[in-house]
């Protein structure tokens, strides 16, 4: 089977994708960046050699390229998501203490904004261009926009196999499940925001969310607009679109059973990670 290596780009449903994933490759070996690339890297270096070859999917958060010939040579994937709403997820996700890396004291919404955080500013193209830390902002400051623009969508359009939209999620698995030859892709949504907990998002933050992603949000229009236009060609299967829609509904008989495989199967595998299998 031909390795498949999924982008994953924060805060763009990557996590629910990733039970996809987790469904069409059960039983194949599984590596995860974790964020940190070179010891990632180091990680699976340090594997036996027999682990490795079981290796066929690799996910998890590195940028386009991580420096390990297995993950660089694989087919890749990857969700993009509007750049206002991808960074709203994020600062919502670090304001119900999620990640308590990112804070040094009470959440403030204007603080945490002017905090220089890198996840915060033109994300998605630095993972589209970079090489080691994900969100490192060295490559692209030394960039004009339009150089940095020009060389994510290159990247996108031609060393990504397949991408997807956030915002367009179900038609996005039936691309990816044509191009992979999967079976009908089923899903669980995780990751989900407190509702009870929603911050207010006033004019003068969603200003200062578009003036660090302005690069992102070129971006991510060239992208939509691509996008869109291979939902309007023949090679989108509307049909695989709503039997997808029916057998991820709460009444269809299948999703009962994929829900029952995929709590016993992230259970098999957090065992597995506990005593110490880091390719499962």
């Amino acid at each position: 089977m031909e390795r498949l290596r999924f982008l994953h780009i924060p805060k763009t449903a990557g996590t629910t994708f990733t039970t996809c994933l987790d469904y069409q490759y059960s039983g194949k070996g599984h590596f995860v960046f974790k964020g940190a690339v070179q010891y990632d890297v180091m990680r699976f270096k340090e594997l036996p050699e027999k682990e490795k070859q079981k290796v066929i999917l690799f996910t998890g958060h590195a940028p386009i390229l991580t420096g390990l010939e297995e993950a660089d040579t694989a087919k890749i994937i990857t969700f993009l998501r509007n750049p206002i709403s991808r960074v709203k997820s994020f600062i919502q996700h670090i304001s119900e203490g999620k990640s308590p890396e990112y804070l040094k004291g009470p959440f403030n919404l204007d603080e945490f904004l002017e905090s220089g955080t890198k996840d915060l500013e033109n994300l998605q193209t630095k993972m589209l261009i970079n090489k080691g830390p994900f969100a490192l902002s060295t490559l692209i400051d030394s960039m004009s926009k339009s150089e940095a623009r020009d060389l994510a969508l290159n990247n996108l359009f031609n060393v990504v196999a397949e991408y997807g939209l956030q915002e367009y999620f179900d038609e996005s698995l039936i691309l990816f499940s044509s191009a992979l030859n999967w079976s009908t892709p089923f899903y669980t949504s995780l990751n989900k925001k407190d509702s009870s907990r929603l911050l207010e998002f006033k004019q003068k933050h969603l200003d200062r969310i578009a003036e660090l992603n302005s690069i992102d949000i070129e971006v991510y229009n060239a992208a939509k607009i691509r996008f869109l236009e291979t939902l309007e060609s023949p090679r989108f299967d509307k049909s695989k679109l709503q039997r997808l829609k029916y057998v991820n509904s709460l009444k269809s008989p299948h999703k009962y059973v994929w829900n029952t495989w995929y709590a016993f199967y992230r259970l098999r595998r957090r065992v597995r990670r506990y005593f110490g299998d880091e390719s499962s």
